[in-house]
């Protein structure tokens, strides 16, 4: 059962931010000063914040429930996957707009106005997010694709870049201040809080990436718009919670080759299911396998160590799919155990 601390706000909230964290503490102290301060003047938009900590098991909640008096916190019962605690954030959720954010962000005071005001002429199920950047200015990438049977590989999707160049440089010109991407990252989302629900929320057969892609495709069916908004941005510093270690490196980077899997079960995109799904396994097996080996040579580096258990991750993934008939990570709620 999830223990909540909350805390009353007077107004009802307009937009709900969502942020899941786990063992990301450094990181989310910034995060929420940045949101408090971007609704700290009387007339802005009433926000209610909602930190979910998927068993952190450090002992930092307590110390945030008390620094942070106006934000509800809740406890999930385990690391059921960024899916899971975006979904148990909504469910206590009490906004019209949920804007789902990384706790490794930081939000200034243009970006929430300005997300509501795109949403509000954009049709139902759309999704808007805002530029990321890191804090040495770098922009992540705005073309996003969704993935097809041809693109699950560096040189298809390089293949098709060179292919559809000139539909590409129209679709992303820098001139505009809006960007309509396939898909955009989960680490900062802003949909309406009714839509979310009809679209079911997240996909909890993820455990962690590509639950945005998957979001995303499932609004876009609906007739749903993707923008991102090009003429806002916000601080993203990666890695808050997933690059500590060679054994929490190798768990993140062995999801992600899952996710794909996961991605492929869910939705069709082109060619035998069966088949692609192999290659994809045996592609991967490849990839990891030659460079866990070549890893041998460097034994006590951190990054040859990660090498090497991303490969035996792999490999027991694989053999359990073979067991079980089920593509899904077994961190999953939803895994057939």
């Amino acid at each position: 059962m999830n223990n909540q601390a909350q805390h009353g706000i007077e107004k009802s909230p307009l937009i709900s931010a969502i942020i899941v964290n786990y063992r990301c503490w450094d990181k989310l102290q910034p995060c929420l000063v940045s949101l408090l301060e971007s609704v700290s003047d009387i007339n802005a938009i009433a926000l209610e914040i909602i930190v979910v900590d998927n068993d952190s098991n450090d002992s930092q909640l307590p110390l945030f429930i008390e620094q942070f008096p106006t934000v509800t916190f809740i406890k999930n019962g385990g690391n059921y996957g960024f899916a899971n605690g975006c979904n148990t954030g909504a469910a206590a959720a009490r906004g019209e707009f949920l804007f789902f954010v990384n706790p490794d962000t930081e939000v200034p005071c243009n970006v929430l106005p300005k997300l509501q005001k795109a949403i509000d002429n954009l049709p139902p199920f759309s999704i808007v997010a805002p530029q990321k950047s890191n804090n040495k200015g770098k922009y992540e990438r705005v073309e996003r694709f969704f993935p097809r049977w041809y693109t699950l590989t560096g040189i298809g999707k390089s293949l098709h870049r060179i292919c559809n160049k000139k539909q590409i440089k129209k679709r992303f010109t820098e001139k505009n201040e809006l960007a309509y991407p396939d898909w955009v990252s989960g680490s900062a989302v802003f949909i309406r809080h009714h839509e979310f629900k009809e679209l079911q929320g997240w996909n909890e057969k993820f455990w962690m990436y590509s639950e945005d892609v998957d979001l995303c495709m499932r609004a876009t069916m609906k007739g749903g718009t993707i923008v991102l908004l090009k003429n806002i941005d916000i601080i993203h510093n990666h890695g808050g919670s997933s690059r500590i270690n060679p054994v929490t490196t190798a768990l993140t980077k062995s999801e992600v080759f899952i996710s794909r899997h996961v991605y492929i079960s869910e939705h069709n995109i082109g060619l035998n299911t069966q088949l692609i799904q192999t290659l994809l396994a045996v592609k991967s097996l490849l990839k990891t396998g030659i460079i866990a080996l070549i890893s041998v040579l460097l034994f006590a580096h951190p990054k040859a160590k990660a090498s090497r258990l991303l490969f035996y991750r792999l490999t027991s993934y694989y053999y359990g799919v073979v067991m079980t008939n089920t593509w899904l990570s077994k961190r999953s709620r939803l895994y057939k155990k």
